[in-house]
């Protein structure tokens, strides 16, 4: 801050103090033994240059040395009832020093930087390497003679608690007189970890001074509270619940105005330390800052460890206004500034809370009434309460408005927090009477008639006295109406009937032979209006007549000045019927009759054959043209393609040895095959005797069955004789010999030997019905054992085979 010392005229003497205060706890100390000399640079900003302004003797810019007192350990405690008080610690150091400053046009920026801030600081992003600059601007002498800065009154304590109330008198006095007004602002940053007291070469110009960084919170929300940090900005009172422990910077700002005129401001940039304390009571509670009268107010008591409360809630008017109860409600019947008491006992202590209330008078906006009107409007919307916050549903924000069209419209008037609404709505009735246009009469003669109106209206009056709906139309000329509907709304409209004579126009629907054109004739034959004739055909030809070879149906469009009239006419081909069929082909010969399905009186064939039936032995084009009952002459022609036969390629029947897999293969080079078998490739391999067949078809889509007969060759072995591993001769019937086949003898070279163990032979024989019976030279029974047979033969392939092996005898 700055005190006016004295004056000459030419420089001003003033003394500038700084308040410092150092966290005992968390304050570094070196920081602190930085100032153990008992000075600090302060800068002068001369603001009409933009430079330092304090040179020495050598010319060389100089700071001022300000003198320090203290530390003078800060021990302020805002609450009652507290058990024990938190390691709070905060020290106050006083700088001083008087300077005398030229007369300039634009004042003095009088600064001074310091880094870095206690790293345990919660709201604001990187503590421990922020800075501060403190500074205050001196209005120019020439403008403000003799001006003082604010001095605030006290200093908030140096700890609070959680959810116990804060109400500080933040207030300031000025020497001049001059008016105040407080409020919260974001300190600034200042200086460096690396040149923690800047000299004149790195010390920041003003108009580069940089508010800090917050973490999370903003200008108006500092701290965590509820209700959050505010200052009354005409009494400077300060209030705060804090709701959370740590360490918050704050920013006070005092603003002096002098007639008006803002001429200077003094800030303060405070650590607020928030512990969680212990109390025997704490009275504490909650209400909104801004009410409305005539509403209930609720009050949330969050005192702790009260038993009994006392409410106060400072209604002047009557004495009614106090209560008991914990949360209790209260309906200020006026508007105006309350401020609320809440005493909370406990049998060892009191404690008082205080908080002020703005009450607002409550309204009722009132719109005009719901309304009818007839026809197009434009109509003035206002509320009956001035000098409020506007919201119309149109989205316009003035307490008039101006609307033309019909629809709810509802107004929101807002006196934070005190709201009301209003709804009204206009039925806007735009329905007119309409005759449609003029009638146009297209006869050739009038004739009177009765013409239906327009209905839905509650009354009509036609200008013949006639009431209603419809109107009798006895003469040629113009009538009109006047209705009223049902919301009673008038309208008229009027309609004039006119006679013209219409063209006339004769269209005949036609039946033509293909290949001829059909003439459409559309002229008008009236000859009154034919001059002023105009046609549209759907075609688009705006001819009256046209001429078409293509069947279908024709519209004519006619029109004289006044009337128009339509004519159709189908057109359609006459149709022979003649049909020779789709194009075909042969495989191999051809042969195929062309038989038409009607009866013309004339026939000529391409080879000018006159003949109904045609027989077809050759390839190629065939081409009738004959002549209708009609006259109508018309061709049509049939392709007959001839493409060689095919052959499956199975070959003759055969007789072969079945005893292995033998292939058949059908002809190569076809598009699709398909066996008997379901196979549907080319080649199969067979093992059973039978008919085998395949249809194949070629690319030119000929098709083919060929089949083969597969015979067995009667008297042959089969290439692969089967010896059984066992048998049983014990008179079952079953397994009775060895090696049991039932093959017949061939007449081919067969051997079969059987040996026992010790290779003594038991058994040969010489064919294959001669088998073994079990016994040994037809008497005696083999024992069950495994025997050893040696077979050689010759089979249905007349090659010579033999192989050994084993079998089990059983018992």
């Amino acid at each position: 801050m700055y005190k006016h010392l004295i004056s000459n005229g030419f420089s001003v003497k003033y003394r500038i103090t700084l308040f410092l205060y150092i966290d005992c706890n968390n304050g570094s100390s070196e920081a602190i033994k930085m100032d153990k000399d008992g000075f600090i640079n302060v800068y002068a900003y001369d603001n009409s240059n933009n430079s330092y302004s304090l040179y020495n003797n050598n010319g060389n810019f100089y700071p001022l040395a300000n003198a320090r007192t203290g530390p003078t350990r800060v021990s302020d405690v805002n609450y009652k009832c507290i058990k024990t008080a938190p390691n709070a610690c905060v020290d106050k150091y006083t700088f001083t020093t008087d300077i005398e400053l030229p007369i300039n046009n634009g004042g003095y920026t009088i600064s001074f930087e310091r880094c870095c801030r206690n790293n345990s600081i919660n709201n604001i992003i990187r503590p421990e390497s922020t800075g501060a600059t403190y500074w205050t601007h001196i209005p120019s002498a020439k403008i403000i003679k003799i001006d003082n800065s604010p001095v605030f009154r006290s200093l908030p304590p140096n700890f609070l608690c959680t959810n116990a109330p804060l109400k500080f008198d933040h207030s300031a006095t000025d020497a001049d007189g001059d008016s105040l007004s407080y409020e919260l602002y974001t300190p600034f940053i200042g200086a460096t970890s690396g040149e923690p007291l800047p000299s004149e070469t790195t010390s920041t110009n003003p108009s580069d001074f940089t508010t800090l960084d917050w973490n999370g919170y903003s200008t108006n929300n500092q701290i965590d509270g509820n209700p959050i940090l505010s200052i009354d900005r005409k009494s400077g009172k300060l209030t705060l619940t804090p709701t959370k422990t740590g360490q918050f910077v704050v920013g006070i700002l005092v603003t002096e105005y002098r007639k008006g005129v803002r001429i200077g401001e003094t800030k303060r940039d405070f650590q607020f330390n928030v512990s969680n304390c212990v109390f025997d009571v704490v009275s504490s509670f909650f209400a909104p800052k801004y009410n409305c009268s005539g509403n209930d107010i609720s009050f949330v008591n969050r005192s702790e460890n009260g038993s009994q409360y006392y409410w106060d809630f400072g209604d002047l008017s009557t004495t009614l206004d106090t209560s008991v109860a914990k949360d209790p409600k209260y309906s200020y019947p006026k508007p105006g500034n309350y401020n609320v008491r809440l005493i909370t006992y406990n049998t060892i202590c009191i404690d008082t809370s205080e908080y002020e209330i703005n009450v607002k008078q409550n309204f009722k906006v009132n719109l005009p009434k719901d309304t009818l009107i007839c026809g197009a409007f434009t109509k003035l919307l206002y509320t009956n309460v001035p000098n409020k916050s506007y919201k119309w549903n149109t989205g316009e924000t003035t307490p008039i408005i101006n609307v033309n069209k019909g629809g709810k419209y509802w107004v929101s008037v807002t006196d934070a927090p005190c709201v009301s609404r209003d709804t009204m709505n206009i039925i806007n009735d735009l329905s007119l009477i309409d005759l449609g246009p003029d009638s146009v009469i297209c006869r050739d003669s009038f004739v009177q008639f009765t013409w239906e109106g327009k209905p839905g209206y509650k009354t009509y009056l036609w200008n013949d006295s006639t009431t209603l709906e419809t109107v009798f139309i006895s003469r040629l000329g113009q009538y009109y109406v006047n209705v009223t509907n049902q919301n009673n709304c008038p309208s008229v409209d009027s309609i004039t009937f006119v006679l013209y004579p219409p063209p006339r126009i004769y269209l005949n629907d036609s039946l033509f032979c293909k290949g001829t054109s059909v003439n459409l004739d559309g002229v008008n034959y009236s000859v009154k209006t034919r001059p002023e004739t105009q046609y549209l055909w759907n075609t688009g030809e705006i001819t009256p007549e046209i001429t078409t070879n293509k069947p279908g149906v024709y519209y004519l469009k006619v029109k004289n000045r006044l009337c128009t009239v339509f004519d159709t006419a189908v057109l359609t081909n006459i149709e022979t019927g003649l049909e020779l069929g789709n194009d075909t082909f042969y495989c191999g010969p051809v042969d195929r009759w062309l038989i038409p399905l009607k009866v013309y009186t004339k026939y000529i064939w391409h080879d000018n054959a006159e003949v109904i039936d045609y027989h077809a032995l050759t390839p190629g084009k065939k081409k009738l043209t004959i002549t209708s009952k009609e006259g109508c002459v018309e061709s049509d022609s049939i392709w007959i393609n001839q493409f060689p036969p095919i052959d499956g390629g199975l070959g003759n029947d055969t007789a072969i040895c079945l005893s292995s897999l033998i292939p058949l293969t059908a002809t190569d080079s076809m598009v699709s095959y398909l066996w008997n078998t379901g196979a549907t490739s080319r080649s199969i391999n067979i093992k059973d005797s039978g008919i085998y067949t395949v249809t194949v078809f070629d690319k030119n889509g000929c098709m083919v069955i060929d089949s083969i007969r597969i015979s067995e060759k009667a008297d042959a072995l089969p290439i692969d004789l089967f010896m059984p591993n066992a048998f049983s001769p014990n008179d079952d019937n079953l397994n009775e010999f060895y090696p049991g086949n039932k093959y017949s003898d061939p007449g081919s070279p067969y051997l079969l030997r059987i040996y026992n163990r010790w290779g003594e032979k038991i058994f040969e024989a010489d064919r294959p019905s001669k088998q073994w019976d079990g016994n040994i030279k037809g008497s005696t029974q083999a024992p069950q054992d495994v025997y050893v047979y040696y077979v050689k033969y010759v089979g249905c392939d007349e090659v010579e085979r033999w192989f050994r092996g084993t079998f089990t005898l059983l018992r």
